[in-house]
């Protein structure tokens, strides 16, 4: 009797890379340094980070104190039409890389949608919605949900680390067009 092929997951490790570092591309931006995400019974919101505007600046408001704590902030590829966001634990998964064009069927057998978001400016906010959460923070993510342009979703609790699942790029090619933004459960 032949082997039942190795399933395979929403999200392959082996080409995790690190994300960016947002301060070293501007310092005065007040982003997070860190690619870790803690769910303690919270939903989580995932935005196009054109919704929260300047609310990063000043510095020291509530709403930016907020995003550097509990947020990371990750740089994508433009792409304007809306891809799903998929979860199968130990993976939530937004597949962003250009070689799928628009058919995701590809991990349909693999993992759940949660739901789907836009990223028109090119980088994402993932933020838990904490108890403690600013009001004008809401209100612009509310806003930012009405226009499609942010998802708000239930993940099993935990930390989470943030990712590029980097493919390989066709010659001339540029990189971020190629990835996808894995977040995986440590």
């Amino acid at each position: 009797m032949p082997k039942k092929p190795k399933s395979l997951s929403l999200a392959n490790p082996n080409r995790f890379r690190t994300v960016q570092d947002l301060t070293q591309m501007r310092p005065d931006c007040g982003a997070s340094i860190d690619d870790i995400l803690v769910i303690d019974d919270e939903l989580l919101m995932i935005v196009d980070l054109s919704h929260i505007g300047d609310i990063l600046n000043p510095y020291n408001s509530p709403s930016a104190s907020y995003v550097r704590i509990h947020g990371v902030i990750v740089a994508s590829c433009m792409k304007n039409n809306t891809v799903p966001v998929f979860w199968s634990d130990p993976f939530l998964l937004l597949p962003m890389s250009h070689h799928f064009k628009e058919d995701f069927n590809v991990y349909a057998d693999h993992g759940k949608v949660l739901g789907s978001v836009s990223c028109p400016s090119g980088s994402f906010l993932l933020l838990p919605v904490r108890e403690d959460f600013p009001t004008p923070l809401g209100s612009l993510m509310d806003e930012a949900l009405k226009q499609e342009a942010g998802v708000k979703i239930k993940i099993p609790n935990g930390t989470y680390r943030v990712f590029y699942e980097q493919f390989e790029v066709p010659e001339g090619a540029k990189q971020e067009f190629y990835r996808n933004i894995a977040v995986q459960r440590q």
